[in-house]
Formats: structure tokens, C-alpha cells, sequence
């Protein structure tokens, strides 16, 4: 687990990937973590609900 402090953007209020530095896509709520992707990378992250300071990073096929 990688811990990232979140976007404080009071503009958009979106997260922006780390690589391709594009607004990442909400996804869904899963295991209480809100889950955001990248369709450019594949770059996801997992928010988590009770904790936003911790986000969970992995990698998936892009889209």
C-alpha cells in the first residue's frame, strides 16, 4: 500500500493520475473503498472511505 495525499483542487474536485497527470474516472464503491481509473494508463486508485489520506495504487489494462 502506497499512501499519496489527495488533490486538494476545490475547482474540480477530481483526482489526476500520477503518470499521465489526465482526471482520472470514477469507478465504483467496493469493500468501502471508492475506486478511480485512469483510461488512458490503466492507473488505478482506491480511496479510502473512512481514511482519505490512504490511497491504494495498482495498474490494470487501459481502456
Amino acid at each position: 500500500m502506497t499512501k499519496r495525499p489527495v488533490v486538494n483542487d476545490s475547482i474540480t474536485d477530481a483526482l489526476h493520475c500520477t503518470t499521465c497527470l489526465l482526471p482520472m474516472q470514477y469507478q465504483t464503491k467496493k469493500d468501502g473503498k471508492f475506486l478511480w481509473q485512469c483510461f488512458k494508463c490503466g492507473k488505478k486508485f482506491a480511496v479510502h472511505e473512512n481514511n482519505t489520506d490512504v490511497i491504494e495504487e495498482s495498474w490494470s489494462p487501459p481502456r
